[in-house]
């Protein structure tokens, strides 16, 4: 989907998004001039000591190198630098590759960017979701993380359809009887077992009790 941007506040540049170069918009980060301006070697050490990247690890693949630090609640590494968080996978990556950019600018216009995981796309066993150990893999390769747009991002991932396909939640709940999706209020559709949520999300429900459906 097309967006609107302000071009005054990113900076022009090329970057290979979708395995070609592309024009992008890179914005200002101040985590990413801390990462190349601060203190020595401190964030990258301090980053270093947070990744597990042997075999004996709690790893989605064998070559993936995990985060062992927290996650966010959609089960991304959370790193802090600079007074702010990051995710986790952005630190190498970026001190490879440079700051990673926002947006590209494709067919359809200005699209966002995402630094999204090989690991899993490739994965036809991994269910995705919160839980995904792949979410928690930082190795820079371009095998594990790769600038996406958001379209490619969303077919590469098949997270969707992977969704789709369930019929009973991680508690063994039958959706069909216990279940219900809503849009939360960045507008993204979410499934939830009414049996295992127990209106936990109430306040994050937007729109009219109409718009929660069963989900089969």
């Amino acid at each position: 989907m097309a967006q609107k941007v302000d071009l005054t506040r990113f900076i022009p540049s090329m970057a290979r998004v979708d395995g070609a170069e592309q024009p992008v918009l890179i914005p200002v980060r101040r985590w990413y001039d801390a990462l190349l301006f601060g203190e020595g070697d401190e964030p990258i050490e301090r980053w270093n000591s947070k990744v597990h990247q042997d075999l004996n690890s709690p790893t989605a693949s064998t070559d993936c190198w995990t985060w062992t630090a927290s996650v966010n609640r959609d089960g991304y590494g959370e790193f802090s630098l600079a007074g702010l968080t990051v995710r986790a996978h952005m630190i190498l990556w970026a001190l490879e590759h440079g700051s990673p950019p926002a947006y590209v600018f494709g067919p359809k216009g200005w699209e966002k960017v995402h630094l999204g995981h090989r690991c899993h796309d490739r994965d036809e066993t991994c269910e995705g979701g919160p839980q995904c150990l792949h979410r928690r893999c930082v190795n820079p390769d371009p095998g594990h993380l790769q600038l996406q747009s958001h379209s490619a991002n969303i077919r590469a991932g098949l997270a969707g359809a992977r969704q789709q396909r369930k019929t009973h939640c991680p508690s063994d709940h039958p959706y069909a009887e216990h279940g219900f999706v809503y849009t939360d209020p960045r507008g993204t559709t979410r499934r939830y077992c009414r049996a295992c949520q127990n209106g936990l999300r109430a306040a994050e429900f937007v729109g009219s009790r109409k718009a929660l459906e069963v989900a089969a």
